[in-house]
């Protein structure tokens, strides 16, 4: 259910208007350049066990600039039928990060064998 003063964009993603700006003072992301992050055909979703008691939460890491100038965020979602919320983004953390290149970088040696 939409409330008030969600945002929904491009018919896919939606969100606070009040925690986008929010978002965007504390982390510098807006919500439109995180929704970006599903782009990426190489992110990383887990399960955020700590987060989910009322629903399930997870947590996407990703870029959001493709690979060069490379940007990795982790950005906090709910799936809500056809629509994901999202609630937070942020840069991506030292363990993001190297667990995205990790997984990357197995993709890449994975192409080797072929």
């Amino acid at each position: 259910m939409l409330g008030p003063d969600d945002v929904v964009y491009k018919n896919r993603y939606v969100w606070n208007r009040y925690k986008n700006d929010l978002n965007q003072r504390k982390h510098h992301l807006c919500f439109e350049t995180a929704s970006l992050v599903f782009n990426d055909p190489f992110h990383i979703e887990e399960f955020d066990e700590d987060n989910s008691v009322i629903e399930e939460r997870f947590n996407i890491t990703g870029s959001v600039t493709g690979l060069i100038n490379n940007i990795l965020v982790t950005v906090s979602v709910v799936y809500r039928g056809d629509l994901i919320r999202i609630f937070s983004a942020r840069n991506a953390g030292p363990v993001e990060v190297r667990d995205y290149y990790e997984q990357f970088q197995e993709y890449l040696n994975g192409q080797d064998e072929d």
